[in-house]
């Protein structure tokens, strides 16, 4: 079977080349037109890579750890899907974890944590995991880069732009019409205050009043909770921006079993785009966020890492959050 040299003198490139095609990295600069043509004898030999010599030889697993909030999350869908695909293009196995389980002292922590066990971990962090043991990620060499941790001491994050989202999403409504808005969902940590911090931009942008935000919790009983406090109020808003697409088709199961028309006397639009929202009744309005890109960057990350290389951290403004409109959202009646 031929190896990594046979292919260079094939394509007429460097040893090196062949090396950074197969193992997926970045920090070996070549043409998209060298790619190719690497690329295509290995296929042509039928090259497979001895991925056991190269972890002993690199001193790493080949696994990385993923470790998210609720996995059956469906917001979650896009995210697992550009990590798998990432992580595929490097040869990589993805073990996924639950914050659930990420307690002191847990087995799944300390094979976490195991000598040469995992490369990387790709962690949601936002207060989710306690201190102590964050402590023992951030203290090991394997690198940690954190979804949506801000406030994580070494700067290792990536985040969607949950401001431009909440803006967005109420931006939909006023150029509608809406001019009574108000913002449901989440409790606390810094994805929800971006998004409301959006909201309250647009708003006051538009010269409009905005209400203090109904912090009822996530997913579907948050946002149940939410509009059963919305109609034990003395007013009941024109136009909801909700925190989250989950927490959205809670608060519309509540309010159709209320009688409210919807988008007629209440226009709703989500934050996060999942399949569940085109099968609610009405079919939910979303912002569509870059899910899929957070987890190729975050895997991308690692590998930067790993290699030696830059990594690039922060917000993800490429691609802008979109509007997806579907039949929750309308111009007010009057």
């Amino acid at each position: 079977m031929a190896n990594q040299k046979e292919i260079a003198r094939r394509a007429g490139v460097s040893v090196s080349v062949v090396s950074a095609v197969v193992n997926g990295t970045s920090h070996t600069r070549m043409s998209d037109e060298t790619r190719a043509k690497v690329e295509a004898v290995i296929a042509a030999v039928g090259y497979v890579p001895n991925d056991a010599a190269r972890a002993l030889r690199l001193q790493r697993s080949g696994t990385i750890a993923v470790v998210l909030d609720k996995l059956d999350n469906p917001v979650y869908h896009e995210l697992i899907h550009g990590l798998y695909e990432a992580a595929e293009e490097r040869g990589w196995a993805v073990v996924l974890g639950d914050t659930n389980w990420m307690r002191s002292g847990s087995q799944f922590l300390a094979r976490l944590l195991g000598l040469g066990s995992i490369d990387g971990i790709v962690l949601r962090q936002e207060h989710l995991i306690d201190e102590r043991v964050m402590a023992m990620l951030t203290q090991r060499r394997t690198p940690v880069v954190l979804l949506g941790g801000r406030d994580e001491p070494e700067g290792r994050w990536l985040s969607i732009d949950d401001f431009e989202a909440g803006r967005v999403a109420a931006g939909h409504l006023i150029e509608l019409g809406h001019r009574d808005v108000g913002y449901v969902g989440g409790r606390w940590g810094i994805s929800t205050d971006e998004r409301y911090r959006g909201y309250r931009e647009a708003m006051v942008a538009a010269g409009l009043q905005p209400r203090p935000p109904l912090k009822s919790g996530y997913g579907l009983e948050g946002g149940a909770a939410g509009m059963a406090e919305l109609l034990a109020g003395p007013h009941l808003p024109t136009g909801l921006v909700v925190n989250n697409v989950m927490a959205a088709v809670g608060l519309v199961g509540v309010a159709r079993d209320a009688g409210i028309a919807m988008p007629e006397r209440l226009s709703v639009i989500g934050l996060h785009d999942a399949d569940v929202a085109a099968h609610a009744r009405p079919s939910l309005t979303t912002v569509r966020l870059p899910m899929d890109r957070l987890g190729a960057l975050a895997i991308e990350q690692i590998a930067l890492l790993l290699d030696g290389g830059q990594p690039r951290f922060g917000v993800i403004h490429d691609p802008a959050p979109e509007i997806i409109v579907r039949g929750s959202t309308a111009p007010p009646s009057h």
